[in-house]
């Protein structure tokens, strides 16, 4: 059985894992939200707007689309690993043929 460090803490493969899934949680969340927060306020919002309904208009989709990303993180993940495949292959087909 794994065992990881984590600070002062051991941690079994499932708490490790959970863990793991926290910080993508978080993350994507954390990140979602402030990218769709300040798109909508930064696009979509009108100055002359009450200030409650400008803070509504802005802070209700930003929420949405952070539940959204953290629903789908999963998918999210393979996607990620996916780039970095593509990424890296490309990388190495440039050098490749650059080589060639």
């Amino acid at each position: 059985m794994a065992r990881y460090r984590l600070g002062n803490r051991y941690l079994s493969q499932q708490e490790y894992d959970a863990e793991m899934d926290w910080k993508w949680v978080w993350g994507l969340f954390l990140v979602g939200s402030l990218l769709t927060g300040w798109l909508v306020h930064a696009y979509l919002v009108n100055p002359d707007w009450h200030k409650a309904i400008r803070f509504i208009v802005t802070t209700v989709p930003a929420l949405a689309v952070g539940v959204v990303l953290v629903k789908l993180r999963h998918y999210i993940q393979i996607l990620l690993g996916l780039a970095v495949i593509l990424l890296i292959a490309g990388v190495v087909i440039g050098v490749i043929s650059s080589v060639i």
